[in-house]
């Protein structure tokens, strides 16, 4: 079953906002590029870091499959065998993740790993988790 990401409001503006940034950067910033090498390599960033960001933005989720949770975000992929997470609690630590707000779940894993998702459905998400594997901690206050 897949899970996609909750999407926050601060992670879109962040996301977005650098898009928006640097067309208006190389729009109306006087003294912009000068000659068409400026302008095709301004040109180029702005559009690979677009389809990045929607690549991410559009592309994040989670996916049950089996006794394996394989978790995308955009380019990024990494499985985790659902019956070496240890505990689920919530969390609003900021570090980079495959989530797009702010509101996560640590899922804590093997001996010492750790990496925070945010599905939109966590009660269903973690009731399917703790299906597969009922040894799993699970603290959602």
């Amino acid at each position: 079953m897949r899970f996609y990401s909750k999407k926050g409001i601060i992670t879109g503006v962040l996301l977005w906002g650098t898009i928006l940034f640097l067309i208006g950067a190389f729009i109306f910033l006087p003294g912009g590029p000068e000659g068409m090498g400026e302008i095709t390599t301004t040109i180029l960033t702005t559009i690979l870091l677009t389809a990045f960001i929607s690549w991410v933005w559009f592309g994040t989720y989670y996916e049950i499959k089996g006794e394996q949770l394989i978790v995308v975000g955009g380019p990024f992929r990494w499985k985790i065998d659902i019956m070496s997470i240890h505990s689920i609690r919530k969390t609003l630590n900021p570090l980079s993740s495959p989530a797009l707000t702010l509101k996560r779940l640590e899922l804590r894993y093997g001996k010492y790993n750790t990496i925070l998702i945010s599905p939109k459905h966590e009660k269903e998400f973690c009731e399917m988790i703790k299906k597969i594997n009922t040894k799993i901690e699970i603290n959602l206050n």
